[in-house]
């Protein structure tokens, strides 16, 4: 079973923040999953929602703030938001990074900064592209034939069989409540990596683990690790 550390390791630190980050790889997960969003000014930082209000109570859409401004105003809290340029810079090629892409048109902007360590076919292997939306993976699929992308589901677990044909997709996110085997062999058959979010309870992991998936999504991946270490 493959430990991919939710938003770095969010129920350890503060999520999407260096320190999560750090938290995910010294819990040595197999993948770490961030989530990436624009700001005004289309600079790539890491934050899961639209707004700040649930993670930094402050009534601010992502999207209306220019990136120094959301510095300023996050900076001093215990979890400041954190550009994606930082944490490729200290994170690339030392664990695989799954970057959600959240916001429409963000594929795109996220292009120039991954193209920074991108110097071979072969590096693409250090990301995978996740997203709802298939429209932002196709624009990374455009750019390169090699990029690894995974489409996530939610309520239909079946969206991947018409997104396959078109995206060439390496993976399949799913609803840990919205998944069963035959939707995870009917994607195995695909050789698609499979995996679930957002799982916290051993007994969850289980159940998963006994329908095939490949891998688990979780805010505690030391935790996780240790319980999975214990099985075997």
């Amino acid at each position: 079973m493959l430990i991919i550390g939710h938003r770095g390791a969010a129920g350890m630190k503060p999520e999407n923040t260096l320190e999560s980050l750090r938290a995910s790889f010294e819990a040595d997960v197999d993948i770490i999953e961030i989530d990436v969003r624009l700001t005004k000014d289309k600079i790539p930082v890491l934050v899961h929602d639209m707004h700040l209000w649930r993670t930094h109570r402050l009534p601010y859409l992502v999207n209306r703030l220019n990136y120094d401004e959301l510095i300023r105003r996050t900076s001093n809290s215990i979890n400041p938001v954190t550009a994606l340029d930082a944490v490729l810079e200290e994170f690339s090629g030392q664990v695989l990074l799954n970057l959600e892409l959240k916001d429409h048109g963000s594929a795109k902007k996220i292009l120039p900064t991954i193209k920074k360590y991108i110097k071979t076919p072969k590096d693409w292997d250090i990301f995978l592209f996740s997203s709802v939306y298939v429209k932002e993976l196709q624009v990374i699929r455009n750019e390169s034939k090699h990029a690894q992308l995974a489409l996530i589901h939610w309520f239909n677990p079946l969206r991947f069989l018409q997104a396959h044909r078109q995206l060439d997709l390496s993976g399949v996110g799913f609803h840990r409540l919205h998944v069963n085997s035959f939707v995870i062999a009917t994607a195995k058959k695909m050789n698609l990596f499979t995996y679930a979010f957002t799982v916290n309870r051993p007994k969850a992991a289980q159940r998963l683990e006994e329908m095939g998936i490949d891998g688990i999504v979780t805010d505690l991946p030391h935790s996780m690790r240790l319980f999975f270490t214990k099985k075997s």
